[in-house]
């Protein structure tokens, strides 16, 4: 039978340990209490943050206005993608839904799952909210990490050691997650494939399952389709998270 403390100790076997230069996956940015600095980002434009090679995209929606606080959606790209091809794929819902598109592309090819989240992903990703929070304005209680196959592992290990950070943590099509520590209870949303042929159905049912059974309030929402985005599920998961 689940019970809270067995999946908690479940959770707790993933643990991965801290790194010896500090990386513990905590994130130390948060949204500033003072006027957003310039250059702001554009209304309805991409802006590259300048931060490295393989760089952030924030997309502001066209009735971005820098003073005016925003929710903020982090967005995770799967296997070989990068932000700003992410950040092109959520403009038009941000533009309907009035948010900002914050989309890192990690260190490689991929999220550095097997060490999340204390790894260099983590610190990059801490760089770009820095960036956003100094030339925005965020709704602070309206945060949310948002991570597709490979980046839906990251975001769970990330978004549950920074639980006190992000509101809404949510995982499509994930494989798996690790959790060095959880602080905070983020609402999860969770999506899986029943035909998807990559990451099994399975693993998405229990992924819901531990993470329900361990407290968290878990939306699980299951689909008709194979390793992919629906439009019903970015609707439902963007929805729970505005809403």
């Amino acid at each position: 039978m689940l019970t809270r403390r067995s999946c908690l100790a479940a959770l707790a076997v993933l643990t991965v340990p801290a790194r010896a230069d500090g990386t513990d996956g905590r994130l130390k940015a948060r949204p500033s209490l003072s006027p957003p600095q310039p250059p702001a980002p554009r209304a309805g434009d991409f802006t590259p943050l300048g931060l490295d090679e393989r760089d952030a995209t924030l997309y502001a929606p066209k009735s971005f206005v820098p003073q005016t606080a925003l929710p903020l959606l982090v967005i995770l790209h799967g296997s070989g993608g990068n932000g700003h091809e992410t950040a092109a794929a959520l403009a038009s819902e941000a533009d309907k839904r009035n948010l900002l598109v914050l989309a890192p592309s990690s260190r490689r090819s991929t999220w550095d799952v097997h060490h999340a989240p204390a790894c260099d992903d983590t610190l990059f990703i801490d760089r770009a909210l820095a960036w956003t929070f100094g030339r925005t304005t965020i709704d602070a209680k309206r945060i949310a990490l948002m991570g597709l196959s490979d980046g839906a592992a990251f975001a769970l290990s990330l978004g549950l050691a920074n639980g006190d950070f992000f509101s809404d943590v949510q995982s499509l099509s994930a494989s798996t997650f690790h959790v060095p520590l959880t602080i905070g209870k983020p609402r999860i949303f969770v999506s899986h494939g029943r035909r998807d042929h990559t990451i099994p159905f399975a693993t998405g049912q229990r992924i819901a399952g531990t993470l329900s059974a361990a407290g968290y309030d878990v939306m699980f929402r299951p689909f008709d389709g194979g390793h992919e985005l629906t439009k019903d599920c970015l609707d439902a998961a963007l929805d729970r998270f505005l809403g």
